[in-house]
């Protein structure tokens, strides 16, 4: 179940960036602003909205993910640099932040909880923060702008839930804190699946040509 909530949560941010093509960049931030506000107040003030906190963090992630995928050039290697550089600061983060997972039915925390999108489980939590759904949509806004195909642009996002998915399910319980602190970053999966996405827009490019 983790792993089809995971590729469901990737295909759709994959998506939005290509139905949003018409819509001017401006409007985007004008539209994303009222809800990183309402995110920032939600985070500070401790409001217990869950579930209504996803709708603002899904929406704003998205909305900041097809700005950022804007702003950036859209070439494979400036991105890939971003990628890594936000790797390496997410594994730093989650070793020095590392301490115990929650039980599987706990509840929200009324300020984290407006830092990610949470899918309740009997089998465990699906969360993803909204850093990843920023990066998972402006690598498809990236590549949409590269001229690639809609399931090219996906395959980022898809790749690297999936990637992850996969090491979390195979690691053992008692595992070394460094394991977790990278098995926890799904910004390294995704920067692997941008990289194996752009081997593939390589192969298709050169078949076609």
């Amino acid at each position: 179940m983790h792993f089809l909530i995971g590729v469901a949560v990737a295909a759709g941010c994959g998506l939005a960036p290509w139905a949003t093509v018409k819509v001017e960049t401006r409007w985007i931030g004008i539209v994303a602003a009222p809800f990183l506000v309402v995110m920032v107040a939600g985070a500070v003030f401790g409001l217990a909205l869950y579930p209504f906190s996803d709708l603002f963090v899904a929406t704003f992630s998205l909305l900041a993910g097809i700005a950022l995928g804007r702003a950036m050039p859209p070439r494979f290697r400036p991105f890939l640099i971003l990628l890594l550089i936000l790797s390496a600061l997410d594994v730093a983060q989650n070793l020095a932040f590392a301490g115990p997972s929650p039980a599987a039915n706990a509840a929200p925390d009324p300020h984290f909880s407006w830092f990610n999108v949470r899918f309740p489980l009997s089998s465990g939590n699906f969360n993803i923060g909204f850093a990843d759904l920023v990066l998972i949509a402006s690598s498809a806004e990236n590549l949409r702008r590269r001229k690639a195909t809609l399931a090219l642009s996906l395959l980022p996002g898809v790749i690297g839930i999936s990637l992850g998915e996969a090491l979390l399910s195979t690691l053992p319980a008692n595992r070394p804190l460094v394991a977790d602190a990278i098995a926890a970053s799904l910004v390294l999966f995704l920067t692997a699946g941008f990289v194996l996405t752009e081997l593939a827009v390589s192969q298709t490019a050169t078949n076609s040509s």
